[in-house]
């Protein structure tokens, strides 16, 4: 080659490859990956061996809550008390907060490796567009060191009742969000919620990720009725659904039946290990995690997040995919090499495809340059000893060395 490489990435290991490589970047995109790459460069870094992964695509998270109400952890056990500590901060809090508690979650993710995320932004008469707005600015602001994806998240509670719900979701869209969401199982028609929702996406050719089902409670599935919904409205591929939750309350058989609907749907399905282990751990069963296992057996494509930063749904939230990911292999216990690999993909790989995030996703000519530098030389060993992030690196710079934002 002999143009003039902005960034080499030395003696890289990446996942399921034997060979260490060399990863040359210019501009934004990755333009050659071999044994050995000769050509001048700009900067280099050497892996020295250590685990090269794409940037982590965290697919659920609340930038608009993060660090609100988490100092009142020890009320905010139950959902309820969540939701009224939420409530209140969130009507108190100005789009100038809203944005600079959501900036420094984003900046937390970073750090910890993520490069592009999905965050719910409430919707409802409370706060109506606020939060929202804030959101799209920080988008705008943030995009050259982090991707940004809004779903206009529907928290006006009853939902198909409501007079000004649909309206509010659909300027919600307008105004630059480019995700539906919702609430449609604690609503009293979770039928004619799914329709709304699907019509409303249509309409502006939206994706959809809604929260389903996040209970204990086997008598509170919906995620059969999304999956025909789906397939109604002709709507695959763009379609999550976040939680599941009851699927693991439910017995085998009626699960399998679902779990086959939302693979013919082509659903993913995103698990939410800090969250929902906070929340549900305190009526008798160990955690309240989705058949991660089952779905992926069942050709369901399954990614994960972190949900909540240290609100008042999980004081303890850090925005950590590395963590999250340690959570899920011991809450499912999933361990070695293979099982742990595929924790990697859902935090990186299956998530791209969950959210749409990022074009030309992945370690290859052409691919993005979004990129984790571990102090590991393997997933397995990132995962299990929480390995640094030693660089990260965004549309081909460098905006993370040695733990610190050179932003």
């Amino acid at each position: 080659m002999g143009e003039i490489i902005d960034l080499i990435i030395r003696n890289a290991r990446t996942l399921g490859a034997d060979d260490l490589i060399d990863i040359a970047i210019k501009g934004e995109k990755i333009v050659m990956v071999d044994k050995k790459i000769s050509a001048a460069c700009r900067e280099e870094i050497d892996a020295g061996g250590r685990f090269v992964s794409p940037g982590f695509v965290d697919s659920h998270m609340h930038l608009d809550k993060a660090f609100l109400g988490g100092d009142a952890k020890w009320t905010s056990r139950t959902v309820a008390d969540a939701v009224k500590i939420t409530r209140k901060g969130k009507e108190e809090s100005t789009p100038e907060e809203i944005k600079s508690r959501a900036r420094k979650a984003a900046e937390m993710a970073l750090m910890n490796g993520t490069t592009a995320l999905r965050t719910h932004v409430d919707v409802d008469q409370s706060v109506g567009l606020k939060s929202l707005k804030a959101m799209l600015e920080l988008k705008r602001e943030c995009s050259d060191w982090i991707d940004i994806q809004v779903v206009a998240f529907m928290t006006e509670f009853p939902f198909t009742s409501s007079r000004t719900g649909e309206s509010l979701l659909r300027r919600a869209v307008k105004l630059g969000a480019e995700v539906v969401g919702g609430v449609p199982y604690r609503d009293p028609n979770p039928e004619k919620y799914y329709d709304i929702i699907f019509e409303v996406a249509k309409e502006f050719n939206a994706a959809i990720d809604l929260h389903v089902d996040e209970t204990n409670d086997p008598n509170v599935l919906t995620l059969d009725i999304f999956a025909e919904k789906a397939v109604e409205h002709g709507y695959k591929e763009k379609v999550a659904a976040s939680h599941c939750c009851s699927l693991s309350a439910i017995g085998e058989d009626k699960a399998k039946e679902i779990i086959k609907k939302v693979a013919r749907a082509k659903m993913s399905v995103i698990a939410n290990p800090f969250t929902n282990l906070y929340l549900w751990g305190e009526d008798g069963r160990p955690e309240g995690l989705t058949r991660v296992k089952e779905l992926l057996e069942g050709g369901v494509n399954v990614a994960y997040g972190t949900d909540n930063t240290q609100d008042a749904f999980n004081p303890l939230g850090n925005a950590d995919m590395l963590l999250a990911g340690l959570f899920l292999a011991y809450q499912k216990r999933l361990d070695g090499k293979e099982a742990l690999a595929k924790i990697f993909d859902m935090g990186t790989v299956n998530a791209a495809k969950a959210t749409g995030l990022v074009a030309n996703y992945g370690i290859r000519k052409g691919g993005r340059a979004d990129l984790v530098v571990f102090d590991a030389q393997s997933a397995q060993e990132a995962i299990t000893m929480q390995a640094r992030r030693l660089y990260v690196i965004k549309r081909g710079k460098v905006v993370v060395r040695n733990g610190l934002l050179t932003l």
